[in-house]
């Protein structure tokens, strides 16, 4: 991720139920020309001690598809970033998807639509 990247978009929840367990975010960075996906699982839910999977990138409207994929499995980390997106003269979005083993479905979030 490049250092001058900042925030576009808002700020979305990923939820377990009731339970807030992540946020999603998009940035933006001018001097890498890139976007980004950012997933930031909360601390409450860590605590629980519970092993997921994690998919992070930017979704293209443009093109139907999800780009700058990052994925982590089983995984018990706080902070992921997804690759960065060529994908500054499109619509996108931020994206993010969590995982459990031995339940069914995911959670999954995705940030305002940013053209």
């Amino acid at each position: 991720m490049c250092s001058d990247a900042y925030q576009i978009g808002t700020t979305e929840y990923i939820y377990r139920g009731t339970e807030k367990i992540a946020s999603v975010k998009q940035f933006y960075s001018p001097d890498c020309n890139e976007n980004y996906g950012y997933v930031w699982v909360w601390q409450s839910f860590l605590d629980k001690k519970i092993n997921f999977d994690l998919q992070v990138g930017v979704w293209d409207y443009d093109r139907s598809t999800l780009l700058g994929v990052r994925r982590e499995f089983d995984t018990h980390n706080q902070e992921f970033w997804g690759n960065g997106a060529n994908t500054v003269d499109d619509c996108t979005s931020g994206d993010g998807t969590l995982t459990i083993a031995d339940e069914q479905g995911s959670y999954a979030a995705r940030t305002s639509k940013r053209c």
